[in-house]
């Protein structure tokens, strides 16, 4: 059987043998039985999952009596304690090599959840174009203002009348930098071939010595098979130290014990992108112990001016939102009392962060 095409299929493909051992499994399946190619290979189908209160005996006989079968809304219990639901359908196979089955798992979950990322994302884009659109209606009038401001102070005598000048200045100035952080980074990404782990440090060091993190434990757990990118470093570091920064601050608001952040990353396999797979990408992990996003801002916590704080400007997010996908990578958050995670998605894909890296001069 030729498996070179099974590899980039968006299901999971998982062959096996006539006594039901892992000979082959793809990509995806790996993804969504959360498992390795190393633990998998050899090992019989129930190291990999079991279902309750179901044996592999539907299994042997579709080897034996040569029979498909499809199980819907299937629960999997993975060998790490996670579940998984799914549809997974199973094909006896005969060839002159090898007789066994091919077992091929659809991850209901996952594509529960891409509908509802692309339901936000669709919003998300929505309301940034619409504020964006608005800071640049802004900022062209601020520059007026604060110019004529400026003549009206240097032809004014009296200093008292000044400060009046100087307040309208001084006001300006403050409106023109709350909409130049509105639309962000105001210079194009300068992509360099990086080790992702390199920005990632430098948060950590940034933040060793800085207050409000010393009660805090932070971990970093970084995966070294991990390729270099094409990213902008600068920026990069910025997304991290934000994501960083704010479950401190979460941690320190709520008085949570034992606060503690962890940064992970890892490679995954599958995650869709703006609409297109990517077989394989660079997962970023920001993980706090702290209470959780607020239910009524989860919807929108991406959104410009949104924030679950007391004080903060509600752009943070947005922004790294906005340099997450000049990297064509995306964002999201799982949140609950206890965990919450904000992962960042950047695509490994040697040929397209070439072709990117050439458009850039």
């Amino acid at each position: 059987m030729d498996k070179s095409l099974l590899l980039e299929l968006n299901t999971g493909i998982v062959i096996l043998d006539t006594s039901l051992r892992v000979k082959f499994i793809n990509p995806s399946a790996l993804s969504i039985l959360d498992t390795s190619e190393k633990a998998s290979l050899g090992q019989k189908i129930d190291q990999l999952f079991f279902e309750e209160p179901e044996s592999l005996d539907s299994f042997q006989d579709s080897i034996n009596e040569k029979r498909s079968f499809t199980k819907t809304d299937a629960i999997l219990n993975l060998k790490r304690g996670n579940k998984v639901l799914c549809t997974y359908i199973v094909h006896p196979f005969n060839s002159y090599e090898e007789n066994g089955l091919l077992l091929e798992i659809i991850n209901k979950e996952a594509s529960s959840e891409l509908i509802e990322r692309y339901r936000m994302r669709t919003n998300q884009q929505i309301s940034q174009d619409f504020v964006r659109g608005l800071a640049h209606e802004i900022k062209n009038p601020l520059s007026g203002i604060r110019g004529s401001a400026q003549l009206l102070r240097n032809k004014l005598k009296e200093l008292n009348l000044r400060e009046y000048t100087d307040i309208i200045i001084k006001q300006t100035d403050r409106l023109t930098t709350l909409v130049d952080n509105i639309l962000g980074p105001n210079k194009k990404p300068d992509f360099q071939l990086q080790n992702i782990h390199y920005p990632i440090e430098n948060v950590l060091k940034l933040v060793e010595n800085e207050s409000g993190y010393d009660s805090i434990k932070i971990t970093k757990d970084f995966d070294p098979s991990i390729p270099d990118l094409y990213i902008d470093s600068y920026l990069i570091e910025n997304t991290i130290l934000n994501l960083t920064k704010n479950a401190k601050d979460a941690l320190i608001n709520s008085s949570t014990p034992s606060p503690k952040i962890s940064i992970v990353t890892r490679i995954s396999h599958g995650e869709i992108i703006d609409g297109e797979r990517n077989t394989t990408v660079c997962k970023i992990s920001v993980i706090d112990n702290g209470p959780g996003i607020p239910e009524e801002i989860k919807d929108s916590i991406f959104f410009p001016m949104i924030t679950g704080k007391d004080k903060g400007s509600g752009l943070g997010l947005s922004i790294t939102q906005g340099i997450v996908s000049q990297h064509k990578g995306n964002i999201h958050f799982s949140s609950e009392p206890s965990r919450t995670e904000f992962f960042i998605n950047i695509p490994i894909n040697p040929k397209k962060e070439l072709n990117l890296k050439m458009a850039n001069g």
